[in-house]
């Protein structure tokens, strides 16, 4: 191997690894009030990483049977969006939800971002290790494209998860709300790169992107104001 290959590759790594990580940490530092410890945290991104393992499955059983061949629309619902959706969602009830530190509604939001991200972490190694010869450029795709999406999905979800944990009435359907609102957002998203990955109209995704990444602005500055730990 030369030593512009190791550069190449070097390059490709940090694309690859560092993209996740700083956003988690951008979103950590939003945390303005009450700080989570950073071992839950950690904890969280592992998780992402491991509900990627049967999800990635899934969503090959499904590919593999077809039952969604006929319609990129529904293919991207359920063949892709909501398994991972549901992936990250039963993560996030499964461990941070129970926890005590959860404590206030922004948590939500840090908590499934980072379970988001820590799947997005092992998705873009995966993408990338499987395309060896366009490593750098298939990083450097992803560190603008599904890395900040999968951020996005789960700030969205975790806004309707942050509320759940301080409405017991209402948990189950603000639970699902989010869900809903996560997985349509990553199915629009997906679909016009399955639909138009040749044409123009994919530019669409990018539109899906932004508004995403705009409500997740929202969403993260709402939790703030509401933090009980303000004042």
């Amino acid at each position: 191997m030369t030593g512009l290959e190791i550069y190449y590759y070097f390059i490709a790594a940090f694309y690859t690894i560092l993209p996740p990580i700083f956003i988690v940490g951008y979103i950590y530092r939003k945390d303005l009030y009450d700080k989570e410890p950073g071992k839950i945290i950690r904890k969280c991104f592992l998780y992402g990483i491991l509900i990627a393992l049967p999800v990635g499955f899934l969503e090959i059983f499904i590919e593999k049977t077809g039952v969604f061949a006929e319609s990129i629309f529904l293919y991207s619902f359920f063949g892709v969006a909501l398994i991972e959706e549901g992936g990250k969602l039963y993560a996030l009830m499964k461990y941070p939800f129970k926890l005590k530190d959860f404590n206030e509604p922004y948590d939500g939001i840090l908590y499934s971002a980072t379970i988001g991200l820590g799947f997005a972490f092992i998705e873009n190694i995966l993408y990338v290790l499987g395309n060896l010869d366009m490593a750098r450029e298939i990083a450097m795709g992803r560190m603008f494209t599904a890395i900040p999406a999968h951020a996005a999905f789960g700030v969205l979800m975790g806004y309707f998860v942050g509320l759940a944990k301080f409405d017991l009435k209402n948990k189950t359907r603000l639970v699902i709300t989010g869900l809903v609102i996560a997985t349509s957002t990553h199915c629009l998203y997906n679909y016009f790169i399955f639909k138009f990955s040749n044409s123009v109209y994919m530019l669409f995704t990018f539109v899906v992107l932004i508004i995403a990444l705009y409500l997740s602005k929202i969403a993260i500055k709402k939790h703030q104001d509401n933090s009980p730990f303000k004042n």
